[in-house]
């Protein structure tokens, strides 16, 4: 695994389940998104929380769902469903027969989202 995609893909999981878990006009980031939640209030800027502003969200979201089916199935998997399971239940889950092909695995997601992340970064 590669720490530094490990720590990009754990933040993409929290900013997702965030937004996920507030749907609808609260989670707008546009000015007529803001008047109607506020109810036509105009409220001066404010900082607003790292979780819902991190530009890397947008582009690691289209990158790991440009993944190969398997590899995003096991991103989702990993980051975002079932966060309490054993790395042995995940692995079983996913069809993979042992945690050591199931790392394997892992790391070749991570080398595919840090390929795409050169890749984009040199467009």
């Amino acid at each position: 695994m590669i720490r530094e995609i490990d720590e990009l893909l754990r933040a993409w999981a929290e900013q997702k389940a965030i937004r996920e878990a507030f749907p609808g006009p609260g989670n707008v980031r546009c000015t007529i998104g803001a008047l109607i939640d506020s109810q036509g209030v105009v409220i001066p800027a404010t900082k607003r929380s790292r979780g819902l502003d991190d530009p890397r969200f947008p582009v690691t979201e289209l990158i790991v769902n440009a993944l190969r089916h398997d590899l995003n199935v096991l991103v989702y998997e990993h980051y975002l469903r079932n966060p309490l399971s054993t790395p042995a239940q995940k692995a079983r889950a996913l069809g993979y027969s042992g945690t050591s092909a199931y790392y394997r695995a892992l790391g070749t997601a991570h080398e595919h989202v840090r390929a795409a992340l050169v890749k984009r970064r040199a467009a």
